[in-house]
């Protein structure tokens, strides 16, 4: 009888140990990229072109071709919107480009798993490739269409009638207009960023909107020490790659 009892344990045992093996082993077979994480995106970038015929302050050029490529970091990580406009006398006035991606990068297969047939395994890579050459092709098209968009803010921005205006520095102006912009594609909980490429000098005198908590106003200016925005400017930069290198949490860039 005690005999009995023994072997029933130690066949127990015995069965729990073998489920508990599988259990690590299903667990090592799982494919290393299994988060659904995406990351959103809610940005607005004003360049400042009302010093470039003095180069006082020494404010940034912002080509149409950064602007583009502010948009193709923004596909490679993750979903949201851009929008991009200038700053002159008076902001409200003046065009805008968007940008809006909603298409997420298709996920890496990983490995073949163990347990897994290898003509199955060549399928998932042949649709994986499939999906990233529809991503790619569908990212360019969109890039292109932005691109043309920025060429028209590039060329009114850096223009002579803007650089001449005089007291042409809107700048609480295009602060309060990019919180207008941003506001219509917010998340819940979600983050949005101004990224103002300018001295920061207002000289028109417009007063300045509440920024909401969940938007960072960033400048970016080799001479960043004039402006008068203080504590709610949450980060200067020197150049407008540092700027993105920061939002996308870019190492090599």
């Amino acid at each position: 009888m005690i005999i009995g009892m023994k072997k029933e344990l130690l066949l127990l045992m015995a069965t729990a140990i073998m489920t508990v093996l599988q259990s690590c082993n299903a667990v090592l077979d799982v494919p290393q990229n299994t988060s659904n994480c995406t990351e959103h995106y809610n940005i607005c970038l004003m360049i400042d072109g009302t010093d470039r015929l003095s180069n006082q302050n020494d404010i940034p050029y912002v080509s149409a071709e950064e602007m583009k490529s502010l948009a193709d970091n923004l596909c490679n990580n993750g979903l949201g919107t851009i929008y991009v406009s200038y700053i002159d006398k008076d902001c409200d006035n003046n065009q805008v480009a968007v940008f809006e991606w909603r298409k997420t990068k298709p996920a890496d297969i990983g490995s073949k798993l163990s347990y897994e047939k290898r003509n199955t395994y060549l399928k998932k890579v042949e649709k994986r490739e499939e999906e990233k050459n529809a991503f790619e092709a569908e990212k360019l098209r969109a890039l292109n269409l932005f691109f043309k968009d920025c060429e028209a803010i590039e060329k009114s921005a850096y223009s002579g009638s803007v650089a001449k205006q005089k007291n042409g520095s809107d700048v609480n102006g295009a602060i309060n207009k990019a919180m207008r912009l941003l506001k219509a594609s917010e998340l819940l909980n979600g983050k949005s960023y101004i990224v103002l490429v300018s001295d920061g000098c207002d000289n028109v005198g417009k007063q300045l909107q509440t920024l909401p908590d969940n938007t960072e106003l960033f400048i970016v200016n080799s001479n960043v020490s004039k402006h008068h925005y203080g504590d709610i400017v949450s980060k200067e930069f020197v150049t407008f790659r540092q700027a993105q290198k920061y939002m996308f949490s870019i190492i090599n860039f």
